[in-house]
């Protein structure tokens, strides 16, 4: 009779629950948790067999694109805190990946660039992008798609701003 009473009594005492749970579950800091782990998800899949992240991935990405550039910079470009940033650096530099070097104009900057490990490391893995973003909108529609990009870019245009002080502002052009 004891287990009966404690079942009967479990919806009342759980029916308030369930709506306070309801408004964390909805929630947009909940959301975009998840929508986090989808990505992590995805990106763990498209890129197995790499040892990347994907902070140093988007080192590599970036350094590829502009090389040369101090950590601060590429920090500033890839959207990255700088301690992260150099943190990573070091790490690829360890793994053979990356060429870190003072500058000649300015002994406190470090350049970086990638070695030919760290070039074919990119290219490897810039096969692999159609198939991170497969894995990660292919179960929408095309126009859901579209929509949530859209959407995404919106949200990171309007609160971009809203950052930790220690990730310095992503370029303009790369929110237009």
């Amino acid at each position: 009779m004891g287990n009966e009473s404690l079942i009967e009594r479990q919806p009342a005492e759980t029916a308030g629950k369930e709506d306070d749970f309801r408004v964390l579950t909805d929630h947009p800091a909940h959301l975009i948790r998840r929508s986090y782990q989808v990505f992590l998800y995805a990106f763990d899949e498209a890129m197995a067999g790499l040892k990347l992240s994907p902070v140093s991935w988007i080192i590599i990405a970036t350094t590829h694109s502009f090389p040369g550039l101090s950590v601060t910079e590429v920090a500033r470009r890839a959207a990255v805190d700088k301690a992260s940033c150099g943190r990573t650096a070091s790490s690829l530099e360890r793994r053979g990946l990356l060429w870190i070097k003072k500058s000649d104009t300015d002994g406190r900057q470090k350049l970086l660039d990638l070695t030919p490990a760290g070039e074919a490391l990119y290219a490897k893995a810039f096969g692999r992008v159609e198939r991170l973003r497969s894995l990660l909108l292919d179960d929408l529609a095309p126009e859901e798609q579209h929509q949530l990009l859209t959407t995404l870019t919106v949200f990171l245009r309007a609160t971009g701003k809203n950052t930790r002080p220690s990730i310095p502002a992503a370029l303009e052009s790369e929110m237009n």
